[in-house]
C-alpha cells in the first residue's frame, strides 16, 4: 500500500486535508499563477486535482476537447457540473459558452465556490455557482445534507448536459442511483450525462490482485473501498448494476471508456481525463 493511501486510512480526515494542503500553501509563497491564461487559483486551492498551474490548464483544454469531440457539447448548451471544484474543468468554457448559454457548478467544498464567485461570475454572468453542503464522511464531514435526500434545485427538462466528474467516486451505490434519477429529471430529452466511476467486474479485480495491487480491497454492500477508516475517499461499484441503474432511471449508456486506473490503454488526447471510467449516457 502507499505511503499516502496508508496515512489516509489511519488519520482523521481534516488532519490528513490539513497535512496535504501544507506544502502547497508554502509554495504558492514564491510561484504565482501564469499571466493572461484566464483566471487560475492558487495551488493550495487545487483541492480536486493535481496541484500545479500548468496541469490545471492542460486538464481543462482535454476535457473540453472531450466535451466537443466525444460528448457532443454545443456553445449554446445549458451545462449542470455537480462537482465542479476550483474549476478547472470550467475555465476552458468560458471562450466556448456563447452568451446564451449557461453553466451551473454545484460544489461541496465552501472554498471553491467563493473563488469562483470571485473570480468567475462577476464577468460572466451566465457562470453560476451554488454550494450544495452535503456531508461525506472524507471531504464534508460536517456537511448538513444528506445525498440520498438531494433534490436538484432545478425544473424539469433544465440541461442539455450534466457532468461529474470524479464525484461517483466517492458516494455509495444508493447515493449514486438517486443523484443518477434527478439528474435524469432535469435533463432534456435527448440530453446527456457524462460521469467519472472507479468500476469493476471480475476480470478488473483479477488483474489488480495479479499486480499485487491492494486498491478496493475492502469490500463493502455492492461496492469496495481502498479505505476502510473513511470509504468515502475512494469506491467503486460493478459495472454491470450500474448499466442496470442507468436503464432504470431513463439513461441509455454508450459502452464504458475504461480507465487507466485499472490498467485499460486511454485514448492519447485523454491521458488525464479518461484515468477513471468514463460513462456517457443520454436520457431517452
Amino acid at each position: 500500500m502507499h505511503f499516502k493511501q496508508l496515512i489516509k486510512n489511519v488519520l482523521p480526515a481534516t488532519v490528513f486535508h490539513i497535512l496535504r494542503d501544507a506544502p502547497s500553501r508554502l509554495k504558492g509563497l514564491f510561484v504565482r499563477p501564469p499571466m493572461g491564461r484566464g483566471p487560475i487559483p492558487p495551488l493550495h486551492l487545487m483541492f480536486d486535482g493535481p496541484r500545479d498551474f500548468e496541469l490545471f490548464l492542460r486538464m481543462g483544454e482535454e476535457t473540453l476537447g472531450f466535451y466537443k469531440k466525444t460528448v457532443g457539447m454545443t456553445p449554446g448548451d445549458s451545462v449542470l457540473d455537480i462537482g465542479c471544484g476550483i474549476g478547472r474543468r470550467t475555465v476552458p468554457l468560458l471562450g466556448f459558452l456563447k452568451e446564451d448559454a449557461l453553466y451551473v457548478g454545484m460544489e461541496i467544498d465552501r472554498r471553491g465556490v467563493d473563488w469562483l464567485c470571485r473570480n468567475i461570475t462577476p464577468n460572466n454572468p451566465r457562470f453560476v455557482f451554488i454550494h450544495q453542503d452535503i456531508y461525506n464522511k472524507f471531504y464534508n464531514p460536517h456537511g448538513a445534507l444528506v445525498a440520498s435526500k438531494l433534490v436538484l434545485p432545478f425544473p424539469d427538462a433544465s440541461f442539455d448536459l450534466v457532468a461529474l466528474w470524479s464525484v461517483f467516486t466517492h458516494m455509495y451505490p444508493k447515493d449514486i442511483a438517486h443523484y443518477l434519477a434527478e439528474i435524469s429529471r432535469v435533463l432534456k430529452p435527448g440530453g446527456k450525462v457524462v460521469a467519472s466511476y472507479y468500476l469493476y467486474n471480475d476480470e478488473i479485480l483479477r488483474r489488480l490482485n495479479s499486480d499485487g495491487q491492494s486498491y478496493f480491497a475492502f469490500e463493502l454492500p455492492d461496492c469496495r473501498t481502498s479505505n476502510p477508516n473513511n470509504p468515502e475517499d475512494a469506491i467503486a461499484v460493478k459495472d454491470a448494476w450500474l448499466s442496470d441503474i442507468y436503464r432504470n432511471k431513463g439513461l441509455q449508456p454508450l459502452p464504458i471508456m475504461y480507465g487507466g486506473w485499472s490498467g485499460h490503454t486511454q485514448p492519447a488526447d485523454l491521458a488525464m481525463t479518461n484515468l477513471q471510467d468514463i460513462v456517457i449516457a443520454a436520457k431517452t
